[in-house]
C-alpha cells in the first residue's frame, strides 16, 4: 500500500512538475502597434512559437485560415518570446499564441486610435520599404 500512494504521489508531482499553461500579454504601445509577449507558466521559452492575428469572425472564403477564422497576420515570437506587430486596419480582431493544440490563447486586439493614426501611417510605409511582411499580410492589415 505505502509503495501504491508513493507511486501515485510520484506521478502526480512529475506531472505538476511538466506541466505548463501557456501564458500571452498583449500590450498597446500606443504608437500603431501593438507589444505581444508569450511564455509558459513553468518558465519555458516561448521564442519561435506562432503569433497570429485573426479577423474576430467566423470566414468561409479563400483565404488562410485558422479555426475557421481568417489570418490578417502570421509570424513567429523572437527568442525572448516577444515582438511589436503593426496593428491591423479591422474593427476587430484576436491575436493568437499558437503553441500547438492544447496550447492556444486568443487575446482581443487593440484598435487604432485616431491619435495614432498618423504614426501608424508612418510604421506602415516602413512596413512597405523593408518588405518585412508579404504583401498578402500588409493587404491584410490595411484592409483595402
Amino acid at each position: 500500500m505505502k509503495k501504491s500512494l508513493m507511486l501515485v504521489f510520484a506521478l502526480v508531482i512529475s506531472i505538476m512538475t511538466f506541466a505548463h499553461t501557456p501564458l500571452l500579454m498583449v500590450e498597446d504601445n500606443e504608437d500603431g502597434t501593438v507589444y505581444a509577449e508569450g511564455g509558459f507558466s513553468n518558465g519555458a521559452s516561448a521564442g519561435g512559437i506562432e503569433i497570429l492575428f485573426v479577423e474576430d469572425k467566423p470566414y468561409k472564403g479563400l483565404e488562410a485560415t485558422f479555426e475557421g477564422k481568417k489570418i490578417i497576420y502570421k509570424g513567429k515570437l523572437d527568442e525572448e518570446g516577444a515582438t511589436d506587430i503593426i496593428k491591423p486596419n479591422v474593427v476587430s480582431y484576436q491575436i493568437v499564441f499558437n503553441a500547438g493544440p492544447g496550447h492556444i490563447v486568443y487575446k482581443s486586439g487593440i484598435r487604432i486610435s485616431i491619435s495614432e493614426r498618423s504614426d501608424w501611417k508612418e510604421k506602415l510605409e516602413e512596413i512597405k520599404e523593408e518588405k518585412s511582411i508579404s504583401e498578402k499580410w500588409l493587404k491584410n492589415i490595411e484592409n483595402k
